[in-house]
């Protein structure tokens, strides 16, 4: 009987411990410095980001485009694993006016502490013409580009 209280005893304690354990793991969120911030062409609009703890940390947060004309800005972060939209390195177009917000999580991982989330006002698309002739166009490009984060 005394081996089952033991046993019953050790198990609980045991238990005990991966749930506290787990719990400060669950709890461990990176956070994004948020803000609005305006970049011109060939300018970088970044947010730092802190992750607390010794190893990778859940985020969970979002991002808005603004452009007032024709634009194409890049997404970029440093430590970031994205599980939603936009990929590190995917281009933005906006072929006119526009806004474009992500509702992102991911995780960022062990970092020296110069995490962030950005984005780069690469250029303004330009109109192109096809063999037969006919032209696309693209609206005035955009002379800003403002790209606010936030976390929930």
């Amino acid at each position: 009987m005394n081996i089952e209280k033991l046993t019953v005893g050790v198990a609980a304690a045991a238990l005990s411990v991966i749930l506290l354990s787990s719990a400060a793991f669950a709890s461990v969120q990176a956070t994004i410095e948020g803000g609005t911030q305006t970049i011109a062409l060939g300018e970088r609009a970044s947010f730092p980001v802190a992750a607390s703890g010794a190893g990778s940390t859940e985020f969970s947060g979002w991002c808005e485009v603004k452009s007032t004309g024709a634009a194409s800005v890049v997404f970029d972060a440093r430590d970031y694993i994205p599980l939603s939209e936009p990929a590190v390195g995917d281009v933005i177009n906006f072929p006119r006016r526009g806004k474009r917000r992500f509702e992102m999580t991911g995780t960022f991982q062990k970092s020296a502490g110069n995490s962030y989330i950005g984005f780069f006002f690469s250029g303004v698309p330009a109109a192109f013409c096809f063999g037969s002739g006919a032209c696309s166009t693209v609206e005035e490009g955009s002379a800003s580009v403002t790209a606010s984060c936030g976390q929930y």
